[in-house]
């Protein structure tokens, strides 16, 4: 077994579509049983090997990190390779997509054309409800502290968590990372609290946030939200042209002190105030 893949468990659960394929990795705290869990929602690169490396990372903070294949239900994503998807998105808005694929080999140019086609025309209707059924699979578990189940969520999954949040869902907190807003209409629904995590430069994300962060204060529910100067969509991963190093590691701690508070995970909470940190909208 590799260090990368030391500790990781393949796993399913039941979705209402069948199976939903999924990594675990329990909490490095010594056995201790019940644990809180963090349910990890993947971003539109799919379950990938930065996902996994996310999943030990919390696990590592005593958590049960658990995170499900949203695409377990999509056949043509299994014909592509990690690095095929990633290069395709990365392509997907670029400028001079055309004249970067012109310039490749043929079976190259082919098969990022068959992704950008993929990518567009996804089945995306599974994606909510498999994330509830893991939500629930979780919360249902005899090894996951009742109360202490938080979910957290990138681009995609970023979106799923809100999704979560405006449909009731009942968690210990959220963490999105510049993902789509829910309805405004439906934030009255919000169960528990969530942090969000902004690029600067994310014209298709960050220019909702002002009326998003007035909806939550209208309905008198807890959104805390921060803006990352000179950062731009997917800035959190590393295997993304868009990383930014500073602020993946601020927006890390961020997280984890947001979720060892609400999760009760008290060992790891180690609050750090910032003068004028974030913005709050609260109850």
């Amino acid at each position: 077994m590799s260090a990368a893949s030391a500790g990781v468990e393949r796993t399913s659960f039941e979705g209402p579509h069948g199976p939903v394929d999924a990594v675990q990795v329990r909490p490095a705290s010594g056995g201790r049983s019940p644990a809180p869990a963090v349910l990890i929602l993947h971003e539109g690169l799919g379950l990938t090997v930065h996902t996994i490396e996310l999943a030990r990372r919390f696990a590592q903070e005593g958590y049960l990190a658990f995170a499900p294949n949203l695409y377990s239900h999509d056949a043509t994503h299994r014909t592509f390779t990690e690095a095929e998807v990633a290069r395709g998105v990365s392509l997907l808005r670029a400028a001079d997509r055309d004249e970067v694929v012109a310039r490749l080999p043929a079976s190259e140019q082919e098969r990022l054309k068959k992704v950008f086609a993929w990518f567009g025309s996804r089945d995306t209707s599974t994606y909510l409800p498999d994330a509830r059924a893991a939500a629930a699979h979780l919360v249902g578990r005899s090894d996951v502290r009742p109360g202490g189940v938080a979910a957290v969520g990138f681009s995609l999954g970023g979106g799923l968590v809100g999704q979560l949040a405006v449909a009731g869902v009942a968690l210990a907190a959220g963490a999105v990372f510049y993902g789509q807003a829910p309805a405004l209409e439906q934030v009255k629904n919000v169960r528990f609290p969530l942090q969000v995590h902004y690029a600067e430069e994310d014209p298709a994300i960050t220019p909702r946030a002002p009326a998003v962060g007035e909806a939550f204060r209208a309905a008198g529910r807890e959104l805390i939200s921060f803006v990352y100067p000179g950062t731009r969509h997917g800035f959190f991963n590393e295997t993304r042209p868009a990383y930014h190093a500073d602020a993946a590691q601020l927006s890390w701690r961020r997280t984890r002190e947001f979720f060892a508070e609400r999760t009760g995970n008290v060992a790891q909470w180690r609050p750090q105030a910032v003068a004028g940190e974030g913005a709050r909208a609260a109850g």
